[in-house]
């Protein structure tokens, strides 16, 4: 699924054989004059069927240009769910943008770095993770939990330390709450190195008055052991990060 700026999602849409193969002029004609189309369903389709076409798609959605509003982010999203040479420089040039109107637009193309390029995208999120835009960060962080390196782990750690030490006035779902995916980030990259471990075990300790009760519960499902006066002797046993991203 893809963010589709109007506060929906796009259905993933996977190219059938190889990028371009098969396709007529005449049915690429058809996809480019419903790119530039007026009417919204015509636009969407034209967006659907370029993805289908692989990387001859790819080209004809990274050169699109001029749009505005969520068909900009319509499409930046789209570029997340096809493959091709031209597509990621448009979206790390769109990340790099800045201005008013900009978050929703630079948010998705985090999102859709991340689908194309994976732990290739892990210096653009780390670079993001001390952007001013708050929306950026957090988008960023979730990347970072998704697919990136371990690069960012000092920046992440520095995050949710800020995040924490302030009292939050609205409460995300769990999967998106920026403490739970700082924290799937952060034990992804512990690695053997236990001083890691200590520092968010015990930030968490410090702080977990400043959790909301949903994240408390997520905490309780999924490592009840690090709440205050659960453990013994010694650290909690860290949970499995890979079945925190599922």
């Amino acid at each position: 699924m893809a963010y589709d700026g109007r506060g929906g999602t796009i259905e993933r849409v996977t190219a059938a054989g190889e990028p371009g193969v098969g396709v007529t002029l005449s049915r690429l004609a058809e996809i480019e004059s419903g790119l530039r189309s007026s009417r919204t369903a015509t636009f969407e389709a034209a967006v659907r069927a370029a993805v289908e076409l692989g990387g001859e798609g790819d080209r004809l959605l990274a050169g699109l240009v001029g749009l505005r509003g969520w068909r900009a982010v319509y499409v930046v999203a789209a570029l997340g769910d096809v493959d091709g040479v031209h597509g990621g420089a448009v979206l790390r040039r769109t990340i790099a943008s800045r201005g008013r109107g900009t978050s929703d637009l630079r948010c998705a193309a985090l999102l859709a770095l991340c689908k194309r390029a994976k732990a290739g995208s892990s210096e653009v999120l780390s670079e993001a993770v001390g952007d001013a835009d708050a929306a950026v960060r957090d988008y960023a962080v979730m990347g970072l939990a998704a697919v990136g390196d371990g690069r960012a782990w000092d920046a992440v750690l520095a995050r949710l330390t800020t995040t924490l030490g302030r009292t939050r006035k609205t409460e995300a779902g769990d999967d998106l709450s920026p403490v739970v995916l700082a924290v799937v980030y952060l034990l992804r990259h512990v690695g053997e190195d236990d001083g890691r471990a200590q520092a968010v075990v015990s930030l968490l300790r410090r702080r977990w008055s400043r959790l909301t009760d949903r994240e408390r519960r997520w905490f309780g499902e999924h490592w009840p052991a690090v709440a205050p006066g659960r453990a013994g002797a010694g650290e909690p046993e860290l949970p499995n990060p890979a079945s925190l991203q599922r």
